[in-house]
């Protein structure tokens, strides 16, 4: 049952909690994860600490690893704040840091969690009905909890989380349930504007071709990352992309000349499992961002902070969201280059190594150890998913991290429905690591030293579902 009224009281109760912190100019620790809705989540914490005369420290992290928490325990901080990670092992928190800690996060939690005592400490929609993985992300329990210290951006900043976690998986691609009252409220007090478009990253400023190429939300073999083969392809279809001198925008185009888009494209997605219908959706679009600003459009923003967390400049992404740094328009655009780069050179390198898939009757297990960054591992298997050679599989992709652990990301090949948060929830467990997520994307990272654990733990998994 889910209790709108009740989760609503939660985040105002730990509103209180790190308000009174704040006021009494305790040391604050704000520990979120390096992607999109990790970072909107700590700028909206941060923002509230700040607003209720405190200060803080923002680390982005991968997870609560023990490594991580041994590193945060030798700080001394008077509170920390996990956000956008922390479910599923909040009984080892306690260990390095006593009762100074909360969880804000979104991602699936055990049945014997929730009835734990521990779990006072934790906001989590699943508490209160709601599907993390699609009714609301971490930045839209923060934009709740912050409700008296909201500014214009709050509720952008909150949509631009869920748009990073993909939870567009209403009609057109909107947001639902508390996502959906989020932008509702943000509409009808002018905050945002919304449309149904092309889902193309810079549809209003960068030259068609550009746009194409650059969109990373939806990975287009052959055009994602390569300007020219875009620029060639349009032209082929007949599509007039210049006014006098200057390039189009997709803004510029009208509804035919946007289906000549879509059919040019529409043979280079005959390799993956998306449907041309999926590069079009509701936008989700700032009123008090300039329209040329990289910060208008919360796709766009969503996918730019992504990329910057990715690639190790967290920082830069949350400069980006509080506004207090100069223009970094540059730094922004070549972080997000790299990490294009970065993505489609991994992509082809793996897919050009038969070698390193193993593959079994229900799923796919990825080796990209020596080539995948491990920061990589979610967007990279993201993409793997989508592919023909996936479709009704579960796609696991390993790497080893510098800390000589092993990483996997988990994700659903197209025909697939089961809950990967509490399947790498268990399998982190078997091998004694950390791990979880949500339902249609998770991780886990252990030990090098667990690896027949974690096929073992694998086997066992797929074994319970064959019988039921």
């Amino acid at each position: 049952m889910k209790d709108e009224q009740a989760l609503l009281l939660k985040a105002e109760q730990f509103g209180a909690k790190i308000s009174d912190s704040a006021k009494r100019h305790e040391n604050i620790l704000v520990a979120c994860h390096y992607d999109a809705d990790g970072i909107c989540s700590a700028t909206l914490i941060s923002q509230f600490i700040y607003k209720n005369e405190g200060h803080c420290e923002i680390r982005a992290i991968s997870d609560p690893s023990t490594k991580n928490l041994e590193r945060i325990r030798t700080a001394n901080f008077d509170l920390v704040i996990f956000v956008d990670l922390g479910s599923g092992i909040s009984d080892g928190i306690p260990k390095f840091l006593g009762d100074k800690w909360l969880i804000i996060d979104h991602h699936s939690i055990s049945e014997d969690e929730l009835k734990k005592e521990a779990s006072q400490k934790i906001l989590n929609p699943w508490q209160f009905g709601y599907d993390g993985s699609k009714d609301i992300s971490c930045a839209g329990l923060s934009y709740f909890l912050t409700e008296r210290r909201r500014d214009d951006l709050s509720s952008f900043l909150a949509l631009v989380g869920a748009l990073g976690d993909a939870q567009d998986v209403g009609p057109r691609k909107s947001l639902i349930e508390l996502n959906a009252k989020i932008a509702e409220n943000a509409s009808s007090s002018h905050q945002i504007t919304t449309r149904v478009d092309l889902l193309f990253q810079g549809r209003d400023v960068r030259p068609i071709h550009e746009a194409v190429a650059n969109s990373v939300f939806c990975f287009l073999p052959g055009l994602t990352g390569n300007k020219d083969a875009c620029l060639a392809t349009l032209r082929s279809a007949g599509l007039d992309l210049k006014i006098n001198a200057r390039w189009k925008t997709i803004g510029d185009l009208g509804e035919e000349e946007k289906q000549q888009v879509l059919s040019a494209i529409l043979p280079h997605l005959s390799g993956t499992t998306i449907a041309v219908d999926e590069l079009v959706g509701t936008v989700y679009c700032s009123n008090s961002v300039d329209e040329y600003s990289l910060a208008h459009d919360a796709r766009d923003f969503a996918s730019l902070l992504s990329a910057c967390g990715r690639t190790g400049k967290s920082g830069i992404a949350i400069s980006l969201c509080l506004g207090t740094s100069p223009d970094l328009t540059n730094e922004i655009e070549a972080e997000f280059s790299h990490y294009r780069t970065e993505l489609v050179r991994t992509v082809q390198g793996l897919i050009s190594s038969p070698d390193r898939f193993v593959d079994r009757q229900h799923y796919s297990l990825i080796l990209g150890d020596g080539i995948l960054n491990e920061k990589m591992t979610g967007a990279v298997c993201q993409v793997l998913s989508t592919l023909n050679r996936s479709k009704n599989k579960i796609v696991f992709l390993r790497t080893t991290t510098q800390d000589g652990d092993v990483k996997v990301s988990a994700r659903l090949g197209k025909g697939v429905e089961i809950d990967l948060g509490a399947m790498m929830h268990s399998i982190a467990q078997a091998t004694f690591g950390v791990g979880g997520g949500l339902s249609t994307r998770a991780g886990s990272k252990f030990s090098i030293a667990r690896q027949q654990e974690f096929q073992a733990a694998v086997d066992v998994q797929f074994q319970t579902l064959q019988m039921k």
